[in-house]
């Protein structure tokens, strides 16, 4: 049986990897710069690190589609930073002196019933295993760790 899916992992600041898992309008776009993701395909799934304090996958999520964009179509498509949890000084902040971003649109977020922390994660990957500063594919092995298996795509 082929696998359908790629799973990745991500860093994400606390309070928007967080934001992923709201029971009412959940982010619904992640924006980064350059090239980010360019292997992402729709149906892919991203597990979300908060990176520290709290230093944990927090659950994981479904890509829609991953679009490189100017950086005012990009504000526009995210509804002035809505589905991206941003406000505009964020966003202008963010992509000052870019002209282009990429946003990673995402549903059907499932938060993890326990969080995965980095010292457990250590223990099962490596000890000196890091969260990845871009984006990184999680092997069978670790997505075995993580209690992951391939699902149908849910979008």
């Amino acid at each position: 049986m082929t696998k359908p899916t790629r799973t990745y992992i991500i860093s994400v600041r606390p309070t928007w990897a967080s934001a992923f898992f709201l029971s009412h309008n959940p982010k619904a776009i992640e924006l980064r710069k350059g090239k980010f993701g360019a292997s992402l395909k729709a149906g892919d799934s991203i597990a979300i690190y908060a990176t520290m304090p709290v230093a944990e996958i927090l659950g994981i999520v479904k890509v829609v589609k991953r679009e490189l964009l100017t950086v005012d179509r990009l504000w526009q498509e995210s509804q002035q930073g809505q589905l991206a949890k941003v406000s505009r000084q964020q966003f202008n902040a963010y992509y000052a002196s870019q002209i282009s971003g990429v946003g990673v649109w995402v549903s059907a977020a499932e938060l993890f019933p326990s969080p995965r922390a980095l010292s457990k994660l250590r223990q099962n990957w490596g000890h000196r295993w890091q969260p990845p500063q871009q984006i990184q594919q999680l092997t069978d092995d670790q997505m075995a760790a993580l209690n992951i298996t391939y699902r149908t795509s849910r979008i």
